[in-house]
């Protein structure tokens, strides 16, 4: 099962961002227990994509994601839960909660978007591949301030399994990086769903197969406008406009691994499901 981080089942390990280090001969601190781009984005003097804040909005710490011009031009500010040394991604979690829970603020620039998202999964020794078992994902824009905001994301699930794993990535640019776009985040964790944010309600929305290989059948039960796949880091890899109510995507070309998949529907209303392509 590669690409495992295993710890604690019962939150999200170092949710709090209480914890910090500073890798060997960096001039900058990594949150424990999280990937970040900070080694790319200090190059040359340049500045860390993820910072350390206080006071957090529980606790000492909170975590700031920033989108950063480079050399290489602009860099999101992505942050996931895994291991910096060895690039392992995910921690073991076993339960089906609610809602992905925390506090937030962001402000997103004009023309981009950020995302926070937790993936589900189970392995299955069948096929020897991450199945998805559910997922919480919201995508913001403009500017969400004036404090901290309760952050409270539904989960909506795929199959009736107990997930193995959760994987969680919160980025400050999607599609179109730019520089000054970030997203703070702190205590994060599971719990119960509120009404609130990324409400998600398409009961018969449905994608599969999942894992695909070739094609993925969307079927939504209504009208729908368009449908992009992100991977996850937020980045539009594909789009197809949609005056059907299901569709069929070619997902050949896509490389191996999990992807989002945003609904546009015809009635205004936007779902996120996810799938892996094998």
């Amino acid at each position: 099962m590669g690409g495992l981080l295993v710890s604690a089942t019962a939150q999200i390990p170092n949710g709090g961002f209480e914890n910090w280090v500073t890798p060997s001969g960096a001039n900058y601190q990594d949150p424990v227990g999280w990937i970040t781009f900070n080694a790319l984005t200090t190059l040359e003097g340049g500045q860390p994509s993820c910072a350390q804040g206080s006071p957090g909005a529980v606790g000492s710490y909170y975590a700031t994601v920033t989108t950063q011009g480079s050399a290489f031009g602009a860099i999101p500010g992505i942050i996931s839960v895994g291991d910096n040394a060895t690039g392992n991604t995910g921690f073991a979690y076993t339960s089906r909660p609610q809602a992905f829970t925390g506090q937030w603020q962001y402000d997103i620039e004009p023309g981009d978007g950020g995302m926070i998202a937790v993936v589900l999964s189970k392995w299955s020794t069948s096929d020897d591949s991450a199945h998805t078992v559910g997922a919480a994902v919201a995508q913001v824009t403009g500017a969400l301030g004036g404090g901290w905001h309760p952050l409270n994301v539904a989960f909506t699930y795929q199959t009736n399994e107990d997930p193995d794993t959760a994987y969680v990535v919160v980025t400050s640019s999607m599609d179109s990086p730019v520089p000054g776009s970030f997203i703070k985040v702190d205590d994060l964790g599971f719990g119960n769903a509120t009404s609130g944010i990324a409400e998600q309600d398409a009961a018969a929305l449905r994608l599969y197969p999942s894992p695909a290989s070739t094609r993925l059948n969307v079927f939504a039960g209504a009208p729908m406008n368009g449908l992009d796949i992100m991977d996850m880091t937020g980045r539009t890899v594909m789009h197809q406009g949609v005056g059907a109510a299901d569709a069929v995507l070619n997902v050949a070309d896509l490389d191996h691994g999990r992807y989002l998949v945003r609904v546009l529907m015809k009635n205004g209303k936007e779902y996120v499901r996810s799938f892996v392509k094998e």
